[in-house]
């Protein structure tokens, strides 16, 4: 499942159809965060994390998504 999860989340992004960078809030926290490192690269670090914390949060609304879809068919047992 989760070399499922990954690869959607990699199309998902891709495609621009999650683009975190068009969240106001989220460009506002970049923008800052970039500043510190006054216009080079980002750090390797910091793209990992923010990747890693991004794809945590679409996995997270995945699931949460197909526990919803699965309940809406029974009883609702969150």
């Amino acid at each position: 499942m989760e070399r499922i999860l990954r690869e959607l989340y990699v199309l998902e992004v891709d495609q621009a159809r999650l683009d975190f960078e068009a969240d106001p809030a989220y460009q506002t926290y970049l923008t800052q965060s970039e500043a510190l490192w006054q216009g080079q690269d980002m750090p390797e670090p910091i793209f990992r994390l923010l990747d890693t914390g991004n794809y945590i949060s679409f996995a997270h609304g995945f699931r949460l998504g197909l526990r919803l879809a699965s309940s809406s068919q029974s009883p609702l047992h969150l």
